[in-house]
């Protein structure tokens, strides 16, 4: 029976130490999102005021829609993998080739990272110009 207890109290003990090492992680998570929120606060406001124009420009709004709710989803989303992912796949690399892969982890979820952003620019983009008039050629 006392097996049985020290086999619990070990697993217990095992349990808490990883959630000790993850707060950390879970506050450095938590200080990225609170940076991000004036950001986040802002593409809010972008598309309420999207929504708002709907009736005028249902085109221009819906891909403004899009690009703002993916450059929202990107923001969440990126400073989650940053947090997790390369502390991952670097711990799984080779100890004598983790430079290498440090190195190669950050090149891709950068290029990664920065080719969302700039579809997303892209779109908004596409948005702004879409559905213009012909220029007045009076100025």
């Amino acid at each position: 029976m006392s097996t049985t207890r020290a086999a619990n109290a070990k697993e217990t003990s095992t349990k808490a130490a990883k959630l000790m090492n993850g707060a950390p992680k879970l506050y450095d998570l938590l200080k990225d999102l609170l940076v991000q929120l004036p950001s986040l606060l802002v593409l809010l406001g972008c598309m309420i005021v999207a929504v708002s124009r709907w009736r005028r420009h249902p085109k221009v709004s819906l891909m403004v829609l899009v690009s703002l709710g993916l450059l929202s989803i990107h923001t969440l989303v990126s400073d989650v993998v940053y947090n997790w992912v390369p502390d991952w796949l670097i711990q799984a690399a080779d100890a004598s080739d983790t430079q290498r892969a440090a190195e190669n982890v950050y090149l891709v979820l950068g290029l990664a990272s920065n080719g969302i952003v700039a579809v997303a620019f892209v779109w908004l983009l596409t948005a702004i110009f879409l559905q213009r008039g012909a220029a007045n050629e009076n100025v």
